[in-house]
């Protein structure tokens, strides 16, 4: 790699919770990753609301501040745009952003219907431009290492996946009517919230697909105050949501979302069971997997918990503290983004992209169908939109302009 980084000049649309994330990303990369190729500069912050937007640019540590998408989508200084808005907005954005010459890195999920991920995704592939979609758990140290012991065989063949994934932040009737509760804002709740990702999570352990799925919804409060005091506003998109799959392999899964879960702040947890062992990772000691075998002596089988933070041994430890000093869930952001960077200057596929956030989009659309029509629905599968490899997006940051 070069001893003399590029400049790489993003621009984040959003400055609520994931842009508070994602620029802390950002910032923290090329401290602990200081082998990129790239100097990642946070050059300018978009949002709509002038009267806040300097001071979140300067909170978060931007360059400048605009109010004008397009205007910075003409910029030929702006490599990437990072689309941290609601989920109504991310086909919007991310499409111009793309016909600009812009890499696009996205929040999930991809978009509210699978049509409108499916026109992303095209989008990159006729663009020839690499993209991200965020699912940052994938990079937790942990879920890397169940990943790789599936894929070495380790589990056998994989029979099982149950997964949940609890808050409780919805609990409270008090909590106001905000953009999350609104289907033409976010097209779905605790749905799209959460199982979006058990779903990548499922896929990205097992490498297998979903077959068909069968689900239940329920909305446990209809309306809710209005942020301002004024009126109610109506919820229409699910509190909780369960569902059950079918895997391609003939596997079956289960998988639970609720925002209002007594207790449970941020529960993530996943099992996956084969014919041979066990793997189960739970978010809240995300440092730590658990992992049953099969092999060995029967009189001293059973769980154990494996500590990821080995230098030596595990994903992406060596880059932060030494052994056995944990890292927490903002690592898992600066984990992708390095992949991301890595993968961009080596001209290689990154994953997950634009064409995984199509695949989760076809199962929650799916068991939204499902959950309606009280019958299993098939999942529909779509195909070739995984781009072309993107060599020359490297070349052309490097001469301070995406475009191909």
């Amino acid at each position: 790699m070069s001893s003399t980084p590029t400049d790489f000049n993003v621009a984040l649309v959003g400055a609520g919770f994931m842009g508070r994330a994602h620029s802390n990303a950002y910032r923290q990369v090329n401290a602990f990753f200081p082998e990129l190729p790239y100097r990642v500069n946070r050059t300018v912050l978009v949002g709509r609301n002038p009267t806040t937007l300097a001071e979140q640019a300067r909170i978060l540590g931007w360059d400048s501040w605009s109010t004008d998408l397009d205007a910075v989508l003409r910029r030929p200084d702006i490599h990437a745009v990072d689309v941290t808005t609601s989920n109504n907005s991310h086909a919007e954005i991310a499409i111009k952003a793309l016909e600009a010459g812009k890499i696009v890195l996205c929040e999930k999920p991809l978009a509210i219907t699978v049509a409108d991920a499916r026109r992303m995704a095209e989008a990159a592939r006729k663009a020839k431009l690499p993209t991200l979609i965020w699912h940052n758990y994938r990079r937790a140290p942990a879920a890397t290492l169940a990943a790789q012991l599936i894929a070495d065989g380790q589990l056998g063949e994989i029979r099982h996946v149950r997964a949940v994934y609890l808050q409780d932040w919805l609990l409270d009737d008090a909590c106001p009517h905000l953009w999350r509760m609104s289907a033409e804002a976010c097209g779905s709740g605790a749905h799209g919230d959460l199982n979006a990702h058990l779903i990548d999570m499922t896929r990205f352990l097992t490498g297998l697909e979903f077959a068909e799925v069968s689900a239940l919804q329920t909305t446990f409060i209809p309306e809710r105050r209005k942020p301002d005091g004024h009126g109610m506003g109506t919820v229409d998109v699910d509190d909780a949501f369960l569902f059950l799959a079918r895997l391609s392999n003939g596997a079956l899964a289960s998988f639970e979302a609720s925002r209002a879960a007594a207790g449970r702040k941020n529960h993530h947890r996943i099992e996956v069971n084969g014919t041979k062992g066990s793997i189960v990772w739970n978010f809240e000691r995300m440092n730590e997997l658990e992992f049953f075998s099969t092999d060995g002596e029967l009189r001293s089988q059973g769980f154990r918990t494996i500590m990821c933070m080995h230098g030596a041994a595990h994903a992406y430890a060596g880059h932060y503290w030494p052994d056995g000093h944990v890292i927490g869930y903002e690592h898992t952001f600066t984990n992708a983004l390095a992949d991301f960077l890595a993968a961009l200057h080596q001209g290689t596929p990154y994953r997950p992209d634009f064409a995984d956030g199509v695949a989760a989009q076809e199962v929650l659309e799916s068991a939204v169908a499902s959950a309606r029509t009280r019958q299993w629905v098939n999942v529909p599968h779509s195909q070739s939109f995984h781009g072309p490899t993107v060599t020359a997006a490297a070349a052309a940051v490097a001469g301070s302009t995406i475009g191909l």
